[in-house]
């Protein structure tokens, strides 16, 4: 993955104003539509004989990913200018989709590689915007595999080969508190949208790390780097 092809198309001044969320939302979808498919298109439409394959991929490309953000918040932690209930929001998600994860792969009995770390320099407002943004919308994602699941009779049938406890808790709290992304976008102070948009493909790229881990750990591989 090229993380920052998208990233060089959109110029280099900073734009400084205030940001509407549903703005930022839309930018961010438009400039991260590239390397979003190209990981989607890795795991099928999740139907066909590989199902249960790309199921327990996605579960383990999760946790590897979940780990190193959950690692990265511990040691370093996000800026004095991010408001603590949009940080709490967002630890708060990943502890809860770390939980699920970590039940799915007993249940299912997946092996996985070592997670590896994650860091975001200087992790301030606009970069916290584009990390939830991609982590939010990977507990949509999630729905959407749940769905197929379901309607493909896996879901409460097999559960020695799928474990739904990480699906299943991305529909908890909808209509509760707002996520990171919609505190972050309440602020008075601007989001520049490059910087959100850089934290979102390094977010990304993260991801794909995981993946690349996970497929070389299948094949008795050392995992990539």
């Amino acid at each position: 993955m090229n993380e920052f092809t998208a990233f060089r198309t959109i110029g280099t001044t900073a734009i400084q104003q205030r940001v509407d969320p549903g703005a930022l939302r839309q930018y961010l979808r438009a400039h991260t539509a590239e390397v979003h498919g190209r990981l989607d298109a890795r795991f099928g439409d999740f139907s066909g004989s590989q199902i249960i394959q790309s199921y327990h991929r996605f579960i383990r490309m999760n946790l590897l990913a979940h780990h190193g953000v959950a690692a990265f918040f511990e040691i370093v932690g996000a800026a004095e200018t991010v408001p603590d209930a949009a940080e709490a929001a967002l630890k708060q998600a990943i502890e809860t989709g770390l939980n699920h994860l970590e039940d799915d792969c007993a249940a299912m009995q997946l092996d996985c590689p070592p997670a590896r770390g994650f860091a975001l320099a200087p992790c301030g407002t606009s970069e916290m915007a584009g990390l939830a943004y991609v982590l939010e919308g990977s507990r949509l994602g999630a729905r959407f595999i749940y769905r197929r699941l379901e309607k493909s009779g896996l879901v409460g049938k097999h559960e020695g080969e799928v474990s739904s406890s990480y699906l299943r808790s991305t529909f908890d709290g909808e209509d509760r508190q707002p996520g990171a992304f919609d505190i972050i976008g309440g602020m008075e102070e601007a989001v520049i949208e490059e910087q959100a948009l850089r934290a979102a493909l390094a977010t990304f790229a993260l991801f794909e790390r995981s993946l690349d881990r996970v497929v070389a750990h299948e094949g008795g591989k050392e995992p990539v780097q």
